[in-house]
C-alpha cells in the first residue's frame, strides 16, 4: 500500500536525481545508492522506513479507501471488513453517521429509522431530519471489503408520502360524501376514524394496522351514494321494502372498493361491507357470526353506533350518554364483540375527549 502522497514521492523523485547529478561531481559514491532510494520510493510511492515507523499510515489507509470508490463521490459510503467492522468511511457519511462503528449498528439503526425513534436515533449519532438515504451493499473486487453506497432518496420520499396524503385526503373526502348524502356532517367522519383509531390500538393493534383503519373507517358508508333520497333522507322509520333498499349500502360500498389492489381501500371495502355485521350473527348483509367479522368492522361498528346515537338526525334526537353506554351494555354479544365494549367503556375518557374535539357546530353558526 502507498504511503507517500503527490506531493511527497514528487518531492524524493527530484531529489533522488539531485543526489545522482551530484555523486560523481563531488566522487561520492556512496551517495549512489541514497539516490536510488529516493528515487524507487518516489516512483513506487511507498517508504520501508514510514511503514516501519507508523509515519502517515492512517492518511495513507484512507488514501487507499478513497481510491476504492468513485472520485468525488458526493453520497455517504461506509466500507466495512469481512467482521464487519468498519474500516472507512468518506466525508459526507462522516456527516451523517458519525459514531458508526459496524454494519450490525447500521442495522439497527435502520429499525430505529423504521420504528422513526428520533431520540434513539440521535443517541446513535443519526442526525436526522434533513435527508434519507438508501444504502445499497456492494463487495468490492480484488479486496475483502464490502462497500455501503447510500443514494439520496428525500424528494422519492417526499414524493411517495405526498401521495399517501393525497390518497388519504381522497378517501376522507369520499366518506364526507357518503355522510352528507344523509345529512350527516364531516365531522361525523372526523369522530368514527378517530374512535376507530384509538380503540384498535387499545385492542393491541399495531399502529400501523390502526393508522390504517383511521383512514379506512370514513368509508363506512359509502355505499349511500347509491341510495334514493326517498329512502335515505326519510325522516320517519322505513317500511320494509324501504329498509331493505337500505341496507344494500353495506354491499354497494364493497363493490365499490373491493378491486382495488391499495391497503387503504382494500381496508375501506372490509369496513363498509361488514360494519353492520352483529357478533350473534343477525347482521347483514352476510349474516357473519363473531370472529367471521373483521376486526377492521368489529371496531368500526362500535364507533359508528357511539357517534350516530350521540348525533341528532332526521329522524332522531340525540341520546344522552348514559342511555349510549347502557345501549352499549345491552347489545355486548349480540350486536357487538364483548372485549371490544368492555375495552370503549374502559377507556370512555378518552373517546369523549374525541368527541368534544370534534364536535359539530351548531347549524345557526355556520350559517353567519
Amino acid at each position: 500500500m502507498k504511503n507517500l502522497f503527490q506531493y511527497e514521492y514528487h518531492l524524493r523523485l527530484a531529489l533522488g536525481m539531485s543526489i545522482l547529478g551530484m555523486a560523481p561531481v563531488f566522487d561520492a559514491l556512496l551517495l549512489l545508492p541514497l539516490g536510488v532510494f529516493f528515487i524507487y520510493t518516489g516512483a513506487k510511492g511507498y517508504c520501508p522506513i514510514f511503514n516501519v515507523f507508523g509515519i502517515n499510515a492512517e492518511r495513507a489507509q484512507n488514501r487507499y479507501h478513497l481510491s476504492l470508490i468513485p472520485k468525488y463521490n458526493p453520497e455517504p459510503v461506509y466500507l466495512f471488513n469481512t467482521d464487519g467492522e468498519l474500516v472507512f468511511r468518506n466525508a459526507v457519511a462522516n456527516q451523517i453517521l458519525p459514531h458508526l462503528s459496524s454494519m450490525a449498528a447500521l442495522h439497527e439503526i435502520e429499525d430505529y429509522i423504521e420504528l422513526g425513534c428520533d431520540q434513539k436515533l440521535e443517541s446513535l449519532g443519526f442526525r436526522a431530519g434533513k435527508k434519507h438515504y438508501l444504502l445499497n451493499f456492494r463487495p468490492i473486487p480484488l479486496t475483502d471489503l464490502v462497500a455501503a453506497y447510500g443514494f439520496d432518496v428525500t424528494h422519492l420520499r417526499n414524493a411517495r408520502e405526498e401521495i399517501i396524503d393525497t390518497q388519504k385526503e381522497l378517501i376522507f373526502r369520499m366518506g364526507e360524501i357518503g355522510e352528507t348524502r344523509s345529512k350527516e356532517t364531516g365531522n361525523h367522519v372526523k369522530r368514527v376514524a378517530e374512535y376507530s383509531k384509538q380503540l384498535a390500538l387499545l385492542v393491541g393493534l399495531p399502529s400501523s394496522e390502526a393508522d390504517l383503519l383511521k383512514m379506512a373507517s370514513p368509508m363506512h358508508d359509502i355505499g349511500k351514494v347509491a341510495i334514493p333520497d326517498a329512502v335515505l333522507l326519510k325522516p320517519g322509520k322505513l317500511d320494509a321494502e324501504e329498509w331493505l333498499i337500505m341496507k344494500t349500502h353495506a354491499s354497494i360500498g364493497y363493490d365499490l372498493l373491493k378491486t382495488s389492489d391499495r391497503p387503504i381501500l382494500q381496508a375501506a371495502a372490509i369496513v363498509a361491507g361488514q360494519h353492520h355485521e352483529k357478533w350473534d350473527g343477525s347482521g347483514y348483509p352476510m349474516g357473519l357470526v363473531a370472529d367471521q367479522i373483521h376486526i377492521y368492522a368489529r371496531i368500526t361498528a362500535i364507533a359508528d353506533v357511539f357517534d350516530a346515537l350521540g348525533s341528532e338526525r332526521a329522524y332522531k334526537k340525540a341520546w344522552p350518554l348514559k342511555e349510549i353506554l347502557a345501549f352499549l351494555e345491552r347489545e355486548k354479544g349480540q350486536h357487538f364483540e364483548p372485549q371490544l365494549v368492555n375495552l370503549f367503556t374502559k377507556h370512555l375518557p378518552v373517546f369523549l375527549d374525541i368527541r368534544d374535539r370534534y364536535a359539530d357546530i351548531p347549524a345557526e353558526e355556520t350559517e353567519r
